[in-house]
């Protein structure tokens, strides 16, 4: 697998943008920024046959409309289906974005988005998976405050395993995702472990408890990381083949 670090920030990270990786094909998170980032790494949009949505926060959604209409405006439609996934509500919440930003007062005018853009919606509640004949996603509620509904999502392809944990804070179902999986990229934010976010001071620990796993801190705020071996803190553009 080809994991490229789209994006390793959070919303007020000022040296990173919004967090976003790409796993060979599958996008996980397009908050705003992201489209033109992924333009900017020279990625380009029709490599991306499927867009994971861990939940509808402005950060981890947003930039939608702009994958969509930057496809049909460069005619990937025609050749290339996008498979959205992502937690319930994921159609009528693309729907709602879509005339909030493009409906020109029309509020039927995406009433058949899957025609239009070619893409199909696949919703997941906890513990529900997808599959194809190259991978399967599990979907598992994380924790966010209050927000709901939130997926992590475990994605198992040839004999790797690996989460993405993003937003969240800890819960049995983060727990459950270190300890099965090879490779963890989880949300970090900051340095002290909140009720909607993980804390470096703790993470920084998990390896012990979970030797068979590497850990990846990304969405991070703008806090020092020097010193830490235990952690791994990749920037925006990089790359990790496994």
């Amino acid at each position: 697998m080809k994991i490229t670090f789209i994006g390793t920030g959070t919303m007020g990270c000022t040296t990173r943008c919004n967090t976003s990786i790409l796993v060979d094909d599958i996008l996980f998170d397009i908050g705003m920024g992201t489209v033109k980032q992924i333009e900017r790494l020279k990625v380009y949009t029709k490599s991306i046959k499927y867009l994971v949505i861990s939940h509808f926060h402005a950060d981890h959604f947003l930039d939608i409309p702009n994958l969509l209409i930057g496809r049909g405006i460069r005619k990937e439609t025609e050749n290339y289906k996008l498979t959205i996934i992502g937690p319930t509500g994921l159609r009528k919440k693309t729907i709602d974005l879509m005339n909030f930003t493009h409906s020109d007062g029309d509020y039927h005018k995406y009433d058949n988005i899957e025609e239009k853009y070619n893409i199909e919606f696949i919703e997941l509640n906890n513990a529900e998976q997808y599959c194809t004949n190259d991978f399967k996603i599990t979907a598992l509620s994380l924790k966010h405050g209050e927000c709901l509904p939130i997926n992590g999502y475990v994605l198992e392809k040839g004999d790797k395993k690996i989460s993405y944990a993003c937003d969240t804070s800890f819960c049995d179902n983060y727990y459950k995702m270190c300890n099965i999986s090879d490779y963890m990229f989880s949300d970090v934010t900051g340095v002290k472990t909140t009720e909607m976010h993980i804390g470096l001071d703790d993470y920084k620990e998990l390896y012990a408890k979970y030797p068979n796993c590497k850990f990846y801190a990304i969405h991070r705020a703008d806090y020092d990381t020097n010193g830490i071996d235990s952690v791994k803190f990749p920037n925006d553009g990089d790359i990790l083949e496994i």
